[in-house]
C-alpha cells in the first residue's frame, strides 16, 4: 500500500528533505527503541514469573536504548517548534526584526549543537573501553546517541536558517500546530 503525500506536505527545497529525512529517521529510533525496551521488559517479566531467574541482559538494555530514545524526542521537537521557547520578545518587535533575531538564534545553535558533538567524539574515544557485563555491549553505543543527537540538531538548526531566509512569516517556519497531527 503506497502512502500518498499531499502536495502542500512534499518537500519542496533541500532543507525540507533534510528536515523530512530527520525527522522520519528520529521517528525510527524513537519507535525502535521503545519497542525493543518494551519487548526486552515483558520477555523479562514473563521470565521471572515462570522460572523465578533473570534473563540478564534486558536489565542493561535501557542503560544504552533509553539515550537514544530521549535524543530523539529533542530531535523531533525541534524539527517541530515543539520545545520551550520564550518568544515575549518576538512578539513586541517588528518582522525584520524577528527574522533577524530568529536568523542570529539558529547560528548560536548551530555552533553550540555542533561543539558539543566534537566535544561527544572524545567522550566516544573514553567509553569505547568501557562495556556492559552481561551483553559486552561497548558503552560508546550509549554516548553516541548524544553525538548523533547533536549533529542532527546542529543540521535542523542550519535548515532553520535557511527556511527562515525564504520565508515571509519568520514565526511560522518551526511553528507547531497541534491540530495537523490529528
Amino acid at each position: 500500500m503506497a502512502v500518498k503525500i499531499r502536495e502542500a506536505e512534499r518537500p519542496s527545497s533541500l532543507p525540507e528533505w533534510i528536515d523530512r529525512a530527520i525527522t522520519l529517521a528520529a521517528s525510527a529510533i524513537s519507535i525502535a527503541a521503545l519497542c525493543v525496551m518494551f519487548l526486552a521488559l515483558c520477555g523479562e517479566v514473563i521470565v521471572r514469573y515462570v522460572t523465578k531467574s533473570s534473563l540478564g541482559w534486558p536489565t542493561e538494555l535501557p542503560s544504552f536504548m533509553f539515550p537514544w530514545l530521549v535524543m530523539s524526542g529533542i530531535v523531533l521537537a525541534a524539527q517541530h517548534g515543539a520545545h520551550i521557547s520564550v518568544t515575549l520578545l518576538l512578539s513586541k518587535i517588528g518582522r525584520g526584526a524577528q527574522r533577524n533575531l530568529l536568523l542570529g538564534m539558529q547560528i548560536v545553535a548551530a555552533l553550540t549543537f555542533f561543539y558539543l558533538a566534537w566535544l561527544g567524539i572524545e567522550v566516544l574515544r573514553v567509553t569505547s573501553s568501557e562495556y556492559y557485563p552481561v551483553t559486552g555491549v561497548s558503552a560508546l553505543w550509549a554516548y553516541l546517541a548524544l553525538v548523533v543527537g547533536f549533529v542532527a540538531l546542529g543540521i535542523t538548526a542550519l535548515t532553520t536558517f535557511a527556511r527562515l531566509r525564504a520565508a515571509d512569516d519568520p514565526l511560522s517556519v518551526r511553528a507547531h500546530d497541534p491540530e495537523e497531527e490529528l
